[in-house]
């Protein structure tokens, strides 16, 4: 084995860096930290019982006086810096000040002595409250004479660039169209259409959300929180909200992360703890409860989607048009215009006419975030639905109506976006065969019924800014990757690992990341939407090509070559094209000579830092002259693909849907770390089996009624097939500006999973799913409605 393919880690499955502080339970995450404080302070909030009323009065006297009391904070209290943000903006989980818009929003907050201590001065607070009319349903909620979900006159923050013409509660919108929609249909020979509901869910990571922060004896305020993104999201946010800090007086950490999905994008702890130290000067832990994850923390946006496709007799799929709404939820983030969701619709398909009419719209529900899939699995839930009852009209194979129209390398999709990297038709067929879909289904047995499905789906990339990487080579080899990307469980910093020794050419032994902390690691964005591997993959590149090229021009100088002439391998410079070593790179970083006045190596010791900055180009204007059409030649970055079968069990006595067999396949790119995949692809098969058969979030008087870990269902081994029959296959495209061809896939897996066993439960017992999750209380109801309609 030459010594480049002993270097060369990509497609390799590398034992993961913190494999084994995870499996000895060595590993730090952020409550382990509370340890080391002595004076440790904790916060506990006290939240709104109403999905909306008006604080008539707050009393906390009671509160401030009990002993262990530290302070007491009010929506209302002069000091609190974000008292002129708008109502319905971006969730910072501050208390409200004037009045609550939904049930679980935080009112009063104490810092104590100890939990309990805590919780009985909560106990202690009376709060006054007005009910005002209050609306949880987005259809209740488009409508013009909607209740308001803020009182108007508290001033409303408005959508993306500031949309809100449509509609009291309306976030925002975005309308799209491609060719003729209207003479498109009237030339069909066969159309199909439908309304789906995608419903409201929790992402139920592990650790809850929680931080530490410090105020020091320098001034520096230090935070260490398993939120996202230490730059770009905790960072910036908090400077924006405490003018009093500084970059230079604000340090974030990011300890070892128990999940986010989603759920972490924005802060929903840190405002409150940083204000806490800063108040009292003393360390604050603020932990939400996993109630307060359910009903504090942000959820997925529930989509509806009305949906009509119209085709040719040959399965040509010529016209498409869609409604689609958006639930933001109580606050908006800023792109809660339908964006997101309807992009499911036009990444997978090639269909020349299409029109999108989708909108974001606010309830008196908590806030809405990002949730593994950023809202498609959700709108794609409809597409793929749709696409069964269209190849059943047409008298169509499903699989063969799909390759028939699905979008090819090189091909426009209805943006206007060349697609570059897509292997949706690999996927397709390889699911196909892994559940021997024509096959027959095993016999009835008692009230259980069989079927089998296939379903892809496609994800965009958003283009989320910059990202930054150093790369030190060190006088003795060995290398530290600095990067602030958020490692939230999935491998990420393993993968980076892998892409800087094969950069490098060296063993991958020497290389060292060094964990997200502001005062030690360059600025990236934050680790949401794929872009990990993708964004600061290409930064790691970048910052190791500097430090080679640093290393080139002293060992040629040395030697009295060109850099041209050199190349660096295994920590020593060879002639390129050569085995000819000319100098060990050791030799470069040798000390200033104190008593011979003499320099050994040009390096002087001194690590070389190479410095990479890669910033994806931006999304071109959707909007504005020129683009009345809402169509752009890049509205994302890069698409990831995935397909999925599975063959199921039906019960038609109890509507229970049972898994027999799975099997999913994902276009990645390239591979970094096949294994890594793996377990992306059957964390995500996991998760979206919750999502689409069990969890989800039931509202009775404006509240949740199911926020704790027993009336909300999560998948159990129960409802997990036996591990032989998950299968899955990763079927790479490369994309050409990823590194090494490389490119995310960790969402892709959670768009085709609920469409393929709603095909299966359709085979099984002929009923077609339309609401997801796709709970057997549900199915039974469309079984018992459809033998009511039978016996007519």
């Amino acid at each position: 084995m030459s010594d480049c393919e002993k270097t060369n880690y990509i497609g390799k499955s590398v034992p993961r860096i913190d494999a084994l502080e995870k499996a000895t339970g060595k590993v730090k995450y952020f409550e382990d930290y509370q340890i080391q404080y002595r004076d440790l302070l904790h916060v506990k909030v006290l939240r709104s019982p109403h999905a909306h009323a008006k604080i008539v009065s707050i009393d906390v006297s009671a509160a401030e006086a009990l002993p262990g009391v530290a302070t007491v904070v009010k929506g209302s209290d002069p000091d609190i810096p974000w008292s002129d943000i708008p109502y319905g903006s971006s969730y910072y989980g501050n208390p409200a000040k004037d009045e609550v818009i939904w049930a679980g929003q935080a009112v009063v907050a104490v810092a104590a002595e100890t939990i309990e201590i805590a919780e009985q001065a909560l106990e202690l607070v009376k709060v006054v409250y007005e009910e005002l009319p209050y609306v949880t349903d987005q259809h209740i909620a488009m409508g013009p004479d909607a209740p308001e979900v803020v009182s108007p006159e508290l001033g409303l923050a408005c959508g993306y660039m500031g949309f809100c013409a449509d509609g009291p509660n309306v976030a925002g919108s975005y309308k799209m169209t491609l060719g003729d929609v209207d003479k498109a249909f009237a030339e069909a020979d066969v159309i199909v259409e439908g309304e789906f509901q995608a419903n409201k869910k929790s992402t139920s990571q592990i650790e809850c959300n929680g931080c530490i922060a410090e105020y020091q004896s320098d001034g520096v305020v230090k935070l260490i929180s398993n939120g996202m993104g230490v730059h770009g999201v905790l960072k910036k946010h908090l400077l924006t909200m405490y003018p009093q800090l500084t970059a230079s007086t604000l340090r974030v950490i990011q300890p070892v992360t128990g999940g986010s999905f989603g759920n972490r994008l924005f802060p929903t702890v840190e405002p409150l703890a940083v204000l806490m130290t800063l108040r009292t000067k003393r360390p604050c832990s603020y932990v939400l409860s996993r109630k307060e994850m359910f009903t504090s923390s942000p959820s997925n946006w529930p989509v509806f989607t009305k949906l009509k496709l119209g085709a040719k007799k040959d399965g040509t799929i010529i016209a498409e048009d869609f409604y689609l709404v958006e639930d933001a939820g109580a606050q908006i983030r800023g792109y809660f215009d339908g964006r997101l969701s309807a992009s499911g619709l036009m990444c997978v398909y090639n269909i020349p006419n299409v029109r999108c009419d989708s909108y974001g719209v606010r309830t008196n529900t908590m806030p809405c975030a990002p949730y593994r899939g950023l809202g498609v699995p959700e709108s794609e839930w409809a597409m793929e639905n749709l696409m069964d009852e269209l190849a059943e009209k047409l008298n169509m194979d499903p699989l063969e109506l799909r390759l028939k129209n699905i979008i090819k390398k090189g091909e426009c999709n209805p943006y206007g976006e060349k697609v570059t990297s897509i292997a949706i038709g690999k996927c397709l067929e390889a699911v196909a065969e892994g559940i021997k879909i024509n096959e027959p289904c095993q016999q009835d047995d008692g009230p259980w019924k069989y079927g089998k499905g296939i379903a892809a789906g496609g994800k965009q990339n958003t283009p989320l800014g910059r990202a930054e990487a150093d790369c030190l080579i060190h006088s003795d080899g060995s290398v530290e990757i600095l990067v602030s990307c958020d490692e939230q469980g999935m491998g990420a910093q393993s993968a980076l690992r892998q892409i800087a020794a094969t950069e490098l050419q060296i063993d991958i032994d020497r290389v060292k990341m060094t964990r997200s902390d502001t005062a030690v690691t360059p600025y990236d964005n934050f680790g949401a939407s794929s872009r990990t591997t993708y964004t600061t993959g290409n930064a790691v590149i970048i910052a190791c090509q500097d430090a080679i090229d640093q290393l080139k021009e002293a060992a040629g100088r040395e030697v009295g070559l060109a850099k041209k002439q050199i190349t660096i391998k295994n920590g020593k410079a060879y002639v390129v094209g050569s085995d000819v070593e000319v100098i060990d790179i050791k030799d470069l970083f040798k000390p200033f000579d104190f008593f011979t006045q003499q320099t050994w190596g040009l390096l002087q010791g001194t690590p070389v830092r190479g410095r990479g900055v890669f910033c994806p180009a931006p999304a071109v204007p959707w909007f504005g002259p020129g683009h009345e059409d809402g169509r752009t030649p890049r509205m994302w970055n890069w698409y990831q693909y995935s397909a999925f079968g599975a063959e199921v069990a039906v019960n038609v006595e109890t509507g229970q849907i049972k898994l027999l067999k799975l099997f999913s396949t994902a276009d990645t790119g390239n591979p970094i770390n096949p294994k890594l995949v793996e377990g992306q692809i059957d964390g995500g098969v996991i998760m979206a089996l919750g999502f689409s058969t069990l969890d989800y979030h039931m509202f009775e008087d404006g509240k949740m009624i199911n926020p704790n870990m027993s009336d909300y269902r999560l998948p159990t081994v129960l409802e997990t097939p036996l591990q032989k029959n998950i299968m899955r296959a990763i079927l790479p495209d490369p994309l050409p500006d990823g590194p090494f061809n490389a490119k995310g896939c960790a969402e892709s897996m959670m768009i085709p999973i609920g469409p393929a066993i709603a095909a299966a439960v359709y085979q099984a017992v002929g009923v077609r799913p339309k609401e997801m999750p796709m709970t057997a209380e549900r199915i039974l109801k469309l079984i018992k409605d459809k033998e009511a309609n039978d016996a007519k």
